[in-house]
């Protein structure tokens, strides 16, 4: 017998139950049917009414940089007066700002600032987020991001999914020996903390002879490899990532017709950064229409940092990807967004709404997935719950 019941919805996604009176069952934080809720027995369960909504999957960002300290709001405007993102970087700001506020920070005051961030991705329905460190760039500052990461995970509702990001040299370290200590100290140092590995591959940042090398040594470990590339230039990156046996690549600005039927006939995920993109003023645009024949390998994602994308809200961002690739297709919208990055991720008990899959959901006040991207940038979430405990949008509390 479940223990809650939302009833009413409008409708359920993916499912193809009758008009007002869809129903979802939970038993002990699992979906237990999808049905008619005359054909529940709701006898002794406590019954949610979420009359008119539209159930989604709860959202899963699969490319964020969730820890972080400082912002920098001044290099979105040097940006929209011309300068060029990596010319920042080259001057010495992009991440590197960060990387000064992240050393300066303390544990406590980064996993504040988190768990502040988790309740804002909680509130727009996201139930499950990746998180990479990549700001501290040294051994004990890497180290403190990836503590932080495991705290706030034990700490708050929303799923927090580690990854060691190798994001740039830092200035105090000569290349060849940084190279060498994240491959002979922090890779083996981090496995705990960690299973999935990331690595920016762009001109001027990695090339592609050392992230090959750190991807090998990240193989040996156990880790699961991501390639940050193809962003602003390509590097061969996709080539390397097929040969490397890569999870995913992100961004993907830059793509040939080459690459994108190697990433078609490889079986990699595609993560495609919308907001990413349109911060930094990129010429490019992410080359999705050339993937849209494998649409199960399609995620969609914020890249939540405080550089290029200050953006959580994944409305925006699904409204952002229909105006920006010219999307047409809301299911495609909603599956990179939920059973895309959870297969992506290797979470299979999450994603969609069907007996025995986490009961991860997200209730929205619209009655159809068309108005998503329509009125993407509207308050849309009324409840959204996590493991079968229902949280109210208005206080991000659990209710009674």
């Amino acid at each position: 017998m479940p223990d809650l019941i939302l009833r009413g919805a409008a409708s359920i996604f993916g499912s193809e139950t009758g008009s007002g009176d869809n129903a979802v069952a939970i038993t002990n934080g699992v979906i237990e049917s999808v049905k008619p809720f005359s054909d529940i027995d709701s006898a002794l369960c406590r019954v949610v009414d979420v009359q008119g909504c539209t159930i989604l999957p709860g959202f899963v960002d699969a490319h964020t940089h969730l820890v972080f300290a400082g912002t920098r709001e001044n290099e979105l405007l040097m940006r929209a007066k011309g300068t060029p993102y990596l010319d920042i970087l080259r001057q010495g700001g992009g991440i590197y700002n960060t990387v000064n506020a992240v050393r300066q920070a303390s544990e406590e005051e980064l996993e504040k600032q988190a768990l502040y961030f988790l309740d804002q991705a909680l509130a727009f329905g996201i139930t499950t987020v990746e998180a990479k460190s990549g700001y501290g760039l040294d051994v004990e500052n890497e180290e403190k991001m990836l503590r932080v990461i495991q705290k706030v995970n034990t700490l708050h509702p929303v799923d927090v999914v580690p990854t060691f990001l190798v994001h740039s040299v830092p200035k105090e370290y000569e290349r060849a020996e940084y190279i060498t200590l994240v491959e002979k100290e922090m890779l083996p140092r981090f496995r705990q903390y960690a299973r999935w590995f990331d690595i920016f591959l762009e001109k001027g940042v990695f090339s592609t002879d050392e992230a090959e090398r750190l991807i090998s040594a990240a193989t040996d470990l156990g880790y699961v490899s991501g390639i940050h590339t193809n962003q602003v230039h390509d590097m061969g990156g996709i080539a390397l990532a097929q040969r490397m046996g890569v999870r995913h690549v992100n961004h993907l600005e830059v793509l040939s017709d080459k690459d994108a039927e190697i990433i078609k006939q490889s079986g990699m995920y595609a993560v495609f950064l919308p907001t990413a993109e349109g911060l930094v003023f990129s010429s490019h645009v992410g080359q999705i229409h050339k993937l849209l024949d494998m649409p199960d390998r399609i995620v969609l994602s914020s890249d939540f940092n405080p550089g290029s994308s200050p953006v959580l809200n994944p409305f925006f961002v699904m409204t952002y990807a229909l105006m920006r690739y010219r999307i047409a297709d809301p299911h495609l919208l909603v599956n990179a967004y939920t059973a895309n990055p959870a297969a992506m991720l290797n979470l299979t008990d999450r994603g969609s709404i069907e007996p025995g899959m986490q009961a991860d959901l997200v209730c929205l006040n619209i009655d159809s997935i068309e108005k998503l991207p329509y009125f993407g940038t509207f308050d849309l979430v009324s409840n959204v719950i996590k493991k079968g405990v229902v949280y109210s949008r208005e206080s991000l509390k659990q209710t009674d």
